[in-house]
């Protein structure tokens, strides 16, 4: 054997030992190869199937020292393809951010409880109410039974005359009458005052009763007047 074979086996003895040393230091960083003992792992004290009938996951294999970036304590977590196939459980449905809810009505007031004050209040208040009705309807009584002056069924159609001496022309629709002022028609009426437009009438018997003050009549076509050269009747 030449210098050249011995170096050439040599050479081959090298790298495969270079290739057990790479698989036995990087293989578990890349999470393959490697022996239970390597990575600190007991296989006959793992159980086969966790409480749910899942295989256990594997322990954490530790990042090698010699990994770019690596740090002490860095792991590298192993994928669990049983937790892939597991269904989520269904979850309970929540408010639905695109459907418009009225909120609901707020709760109706408590009812008041009157005070003893505020029910003693209310009692009086409720008897001057009826002793104020009751004496409004008296009065009215009272009213009522009083004799009234009689409605006036004369109308006022004007006057003539000189100033000193006016005359009031009245008709009831069937007469004319002429009267000055302090003359009495029908002995119910007293022609009180003449006006210039109107006239005052007050009531034979009632002296207490104030005027009543009657306008002039509008007359109608073919309506007589009053008889401006007569005497009063």
């Amino acid at each position: 054997m030449n210098g050249n074979t011995r170096q050439r086996y040599l050479l081959y003895a090298l790298g495969f030992v270079a290739l057990i040393a790479l698989w036995h230091y990087v293989g578990p960083m890349l999470g393959f190869g490697g022996s239970d003992e390597a990575t600190g792992t007991n296989t006959a004290q793992r159980p086969a199937v966790d409480a749910e009938g899942d295989e256990p996951a594997r322990p954490s294999r530790r990042v090698a020292a010699t990994h770019q970036g690596a740090k002490p304590g860095d792991t590298v977590e192993v994928l669990r393809m049983a937790d892939l196939d597991r269904v989520p459980a269904e979850s309970a449905p929540g408010r639905d951010p695109w459907h418009y809810i009225d909120p609901p009505p707020p709760p109706p007031p408590k009812p008041h409880v009157p005070t003893k004050e505020e029910l003693e209040a209310q009692r009086r208040a409720e008897e001057a109410a009826r002793r104020a009705a009751e004496e409004a309807a008296r009065r009215a009584a009272e009213e009522a039974a009083k004799p009234h002056p009689p409605e006036l069924n004369w109308q006022y159609l004007g006057r003539f005359g000189p100033p000193e001496k006016q005359i009031a022309v009245f008709t009831n629709g069937k007469q004319i009458i002429n009267k000055q002022e302090g003359e009495v028609i029908d002995n119910k009426f007293v022609v009180a005052h003449i006006g210039y437009e109107s006239v005052d009438i007050s009531f034979v018997g009632f002296p207490t009763v104030p005027p009543k003050r009657v306008g002039v009549t509008p007359r109608r076509p073919g309506q007589p007047g009053g008889n401006p050269g007569g005497n009063p009747g």
